[in-house]
């Protein structure tokens, strides 16, 4: 009889663990309710200003000089691919000037060509942008093209991943790493957003000689594998 009355015992103590539990997760489901209706900002983190430094390592390469970007630099909860920041960079890599045009860019989908478009002269037809995407382990994607006698290259670094091209690839690496249980608490309290829509995107040209494209992307390909592992661990925090 002892024994079943323990037993009993146990088994009301694990049900009033479980009930409690329910109810702490209901509660915590009804306040993220609550917030989402009645915050408006609950999933947009403000995010922290951020300065770019008037240079950095490169590879191989000499900093001839740089500038601040005359993007439109507000923040903005309703807009997407807002530049917060932004800096161009001009360094001699092996005798030939490489120009890296770096910003800062918040509430993204990640679509490179879209950046590209809004945010410089380029004018190629949508979804012609890119004459070709290439994956490097650990670098990720990034995309290149000419126009007007110059080898571009393209990338959104991520917060966390490697970097990419198009929406499907960085909303990818968003379900990765964002969509995780140590993130929920910090959105609750409207330290962070659940998902980190930031992005670093690096923009490199170089000057096209005689047409030789191929020579013009190995070397920007060489400038982007040193910029990106410079940059990787520096990008801005929330």
């Amino acid at each position: 009889m002892i024994k079943i009355t323990q037993s009993k015992k146990e088994m009301r103590f694990w049900v009033h663990i479980r009930i409690s539990l329910l109810a702490v997760t209901c509660v915590g489901v009804f306040l993220t309710l609550v917030k989402l209706i009645f915050d408006a900002d609950a999933a947009s983190h403000k995010v922290s200003d951020f300065v770019f430094p008037t240079n950095f390592l490169l590879t191989d390469g000499k900093i001839l000089e740089s500038q601040l970007l005359i993007d439109k630099v507000v923040q903005e909860s309703t807009k997407y691919d807002v530049v917060i920041a932004g800096r161009r960079y001009r360094y001699r890599y092996n005798s030939i000037p490489v120009d890296i045009e770096m910003r800062y860019v918040v509430g993204t989908l990640g679509d490179v060509e879209g950046l590209i478009k809004n945010n410089t002269t380029i004018n190629l037809p949508p979804g012609k942008v890119f004459q070709t995407v290439h994956q490097q382990l650990g670098i990720g994607y990034y995309g290149l093209f000419t126009y007007e006698n110059k080898a571009y290259l393209s990338s959104c670094m991520n917060p966390q991943g490697d970097g990419t091209v198009t929406t499907e690839q960085f909303l990818h690496n968003r379900q990765i790493y964002n969509i995780r249980l140590n993130r929920f608490l910090p959105w609750l309290l409207g330290e962070q957003s659940f998902l980190d829509k930031r992005c670093l995107w690096a923009h490199l040209s170089i000057p096209v000689n005689n047409a030789d494209y191929q020579s013009a992307y190995q070397l920007l390909e060489k400038a982007w594998l040193s910029c990106y592992r410079w940059w990787s661990p520096r990008f801005p925090k929330h």
